[in-house]
């Protein structure tokens, strides 16, 4: 589905602020000794809204996506003056139970009023799709004020809904209170029923019982998420989500196409950051949701796809690219290899990634120019803009390429896996002889069927260099990573590195890819260098702790200055590097 503006507009009921209270949203609260920076990974779970109490809501069921009936629940009250109670109305049904529109027998029930005989008369209307009119039937309630009625006798042909009115006969037939089935609300409060697909859209807003519940006629498809709000002030006292463990890969503005989506190389970071800090409680959390955008199924059994909206992972399109998948099968191979041979996670790390690498492997070509290497994956955009699921992606990256290799060098160790082993070793050759640049001393982009690509991109000078350095060529690592230096600039306050050669439109720094230098430096033994580029990059750290992705829009790279997770994972993962402990590509 293509996503217009005015779709994510519909969003802004899911803030992106600050995570909700641990009552509200189910998710777990980061250390408050852990770094700063971590703690605002652990922020981006959950939806982000702005939460104001410590109140909670809750539906009587987990409704699945599927559903569209019905829907309630309940709420508590918490940091909240006591609301005023709106009356309902004064008719009690009871009997039948449940009174069904189509409904045509005998009904009692009694009125909340005082007893005076012969003053209160019960009034039955009917609402149909033409509006609400008399359904000729009325009775006296009785000394004690019960009342009973036969609705065979009411006029009532065309279907639709009862309504019960208490009229006074002692002041001109007046109505007394609301019509039955209105129930006392509370004043200055509703609830908001949210549907994610793809985005969020509100779908509708209720009064809230004064018992503290509150009810929905009908749903429609999408993850539920139900919000209590104050319509005074239009702030959120308490909200439900589902738990479903993946970040929100951007803190990004309403309206944006990023805002409430979880990229899966982002989540991946963070499942290789948690065991790197240590917070296994929180790498279990973030693994378990990175195994909810793997494909069950079909062609692509196994494959990741690229992202999906964090709180409807299962609604994600079908788009799959070899370097996500390569870093997604990595990232759990990494938690799989810290696991104890009794945690009750190994079988289901074991089948992800086991088709993981299944996936993985069927990319890698057999003959012909791409020889031993894989290609970019499947799905793209038509050129009427719809999505085609089928398309293959005929060039190799080598971005990709890199992250393969290393995916199945440790999918070889942990799984014993021996095609992995073959494929990494054909990859490896192929690399070196495909991939790489010996007149320019680098690597190329990537590889088209047509040729090689040789646009110069920083990660390919960092990223090789990691990667030559594994393969035992430290000759070439070094020359690959001095490359890194084309791109070096300064923004303000930050120095770095951008994306691609800078020019004066794109001299913004890119702190994923700097982090990504400094990493590389550390591991080739340049650790007063990595320093130096670390400190470089600590004036582009925000209040949150998080860093944004580069420091300034460049929408030619489709990159943003907001807080992002990679950024943030990536300098956590390079400071971690430097200091021994282990990280990525390290193993």
């Amino acid at each position: 589905m293509v996503l217009t503006v005015a779709t994510f507009a519909l969003a802004g009921v899911l803030g992106s602020l600050m995570i909700p209270s641990a009552a509200a949203s189910g998710e777990p609260v980061c250390d408050s000794a852990a770094s700063v920076e971590w703690q605002w990974i652990c922020s981006q779970l959950g939806t982000g809204t702005p939460v104001s109490t410590t109140s909670t809501i809750a539906p009587d069921s987990d409704y699945p996506p599927e559903w569209t009936g019905p829907v309630s629940g309940t709420f508590t009250l918490r940091d909240v003056a006591a609301p005023a109670t709106i009356a309902g109305s004064p008719v009690v049904i009871d009997t039948p139970v449940s009174l069904a529109d189509a409904y045509r027998g005998l009904v009692a029930g009694h009125v909340e009023l005082p007893q005076e005989p012969g003053r209160w008369i019960i009034n039955v209307l009917r609402t149909t799709d033409a509006g609400t009119a008399q359904a000729q039937l009325q009775t006296m309630v009785n000394a004690d004020g019960t009342f009973t009625l036969d609705l065979g006798t009411a006029r009532a042909q065309e279907p639709g809904s009862w309504g019960f009115q208490v009229l006074d006969s002692l002041h001109g037939y007046v109505q007394e209170g609301a019509t039955w089935p209105q129930p006392a609300v509370l004043d200055g409060l509703e609830v908001r029923a949210i549907v994610v697909t793809d985005t969020a859209y509100v779908i509708d807003t209720v009064e809230v019982h004064a018992d503290n519940t509150f009810a929905f006629p009908s749903s429609r498809p999408g993850t539920k998420v139900f919000q209590l709000i104050d319509t005074t002030s239009g702030s959120v006292l308490a909200e439900h989500a589902p738990t479903t463990g993946l970040v929100r890969s951007y803190d990004a503005a309403v309206g944006t196409p990023a805002h409430g989506r979880t990229f899966t190389y982002d989540q991946a970071l963070s499942v290789i950051t948690a065991e790197s800090v240590g917070d296994d409680a929180l790498a279990q959390q973030l693994a378990r949701g990175l195994m909810r955008l793997q494909s069950v199924g079909g062609r692509n059994d196994g494959a990741f796809v690229t992202s999906a909206a964090a709180l409807n992972p299962e609604a994600a399109q079908r788009e799959y690219r070899t370097g996500n998948h390569s870093i997604a099968t990595y990232a759990l191979l990494r938690r799989l290899g810290d696991l104890s041979p009794s945690d009750p996670d190994r079988p289901a790390l074991v089948s992800s990634t086991t088709r993981g690498v299944e996936w993985l492997l069927a990319q890698q070509q057999s003959g012909g120019i791409m020889d031993g290497l894989v290609t970019g994956g499947s799905g793209s955009l038509r050129p009427d803009g719809s999505f085609d699921p089928s398309t293959s992606i005929p060039w190799a990256s080598t971005e990709h390429n890199l992250d393969a290799w290393h995916t199945l060098r440790l999918a070889a160790e942990v799984l014993d896996d021996h095609a992995a082993d073959r494929g990494a070793a054909r990859l490896e050759t192929a690399i070196l002889t495909r991939l790489w640049n010996p007149v320019t001393g680098r690597f190329h982009q990537g590889w088209q069927p047509e040729g090689a690509d040789p646009t110069p991109m920083l990660d390919l000078n960092s990223w090789g260099a990691i990667f030559l350095q594994k393969v035992g060529r430290a000759d070439l690592a070094a020359g690959s990573l001095s490359h890194a230096q084309d791109f070096f600039v300064t923004d303000s306050a930050v120095s770095g590195y951008a994306p691609r050669l800078p020019t004066v439109s794109t001299a913004g720094v890119w702190f994923e890819g700097s982090a990504g230098v400094a990493l590389a430096q550390g591991r080739l033994g340049q650790g007063s260098a990595a320093a130096v580029t670390m400190g470089r990059l600590e004036a582009g750290r925000l209040a949150s702790g998080a860093w944004p992705e580069a420091t300034r829009v460049d929408a030619s790279m489709d990159m943003t200055n907001d807080p992002a997770i990679a950024a943030t994972a990536w300098v956590l993962l390079a400071r971690a590097s430097l200091s021994g402990h282990p990280t990525i590509w390290d193993d």
